[in-house]
């Protein structure tokens, strides 16, 4: 009886913890879309890989009747949509570090500009399943940026980053002041 409850303790033991073991165990190298590789955003703007860049850090992207860009870490784009040079930033945050993704790593960083500075965590949070392109559940890692700055500033940003895409098919940014953004692919096309 005792040997009866014990099997089936461990049983449940097992059930409980095995999909926290697989999601840790889950790695993912770095890669860049395969060229030619179309993502179609709920915007309706379309972009195009075109190839890794020869530091091997930074994708070649386009955005469908705009400009070039690259994808740094598959997280900053540079230019920023906005036009900005996004360089120093980059570069102060590093965000190649995160490579290759694995649930809990982690990175701080500082930049500054302008007199003012932040600091940032970023962090690669867990490795779920999410609503992808078609509304298809995909495998994702979700990695989140915690910004702090002066005074009561605060921001996070999300990517879910899908293996079998190689590109964020969902980002999420808000922050303390109300402003909130979110950009989600629906359509991916080979």
């Amino acid at each position: 009886m005792i040997d009866l409850m014990m099997m089936r303790l461990a049983a449940v033991l097992s059930a409980a913890f095995l999909p926290v073991s697989l999601a840790a165990a889950q790695t993912m190298e770095f890669a860049c879309p395969a060229p030619g590789t179309t993502f179609t955003y709920d915007s309706g703007t379309k972009v195009v890989a075109r190839g890794k860049d020869k530091d091997g850090i930074d994708c070649n992207m386009e955005i469908v009747g705009g400009k070039p860009y690259k994808l740094r870490a598959l997280l900053f784009d540079n230019p920023a949509p906005d036009g900005a040079n996004m360089t120093a930033f980059i570069n102060a945050l590093k965000p190649e570090r995160l490579w290759p993704l694995k649930v809990g790593k982690k990175i701080d960083a500082r930049y500054s500009a302008g007199g003012n500075s932040w600091t940032y965590t970023l962090t690669v949070v867990s490795y779920e399943k999410r609503t992808g392109p078609g509304d298809a559940l995909v495998d994702t890692f979700l990695i989140e940026m915690l910004e702090q700055g002066r005074g009561e500033h605060r921001a996070i940003s999300r990517w879910w980053i899908a293996p079998a895409d190689k590109f964020a098919i969902r980002y999420d940014f808000s922050d303390g002041a109300g402003k909130a953004n979110r950009a989600i692919v629906t359509n991916v096309t080979r």
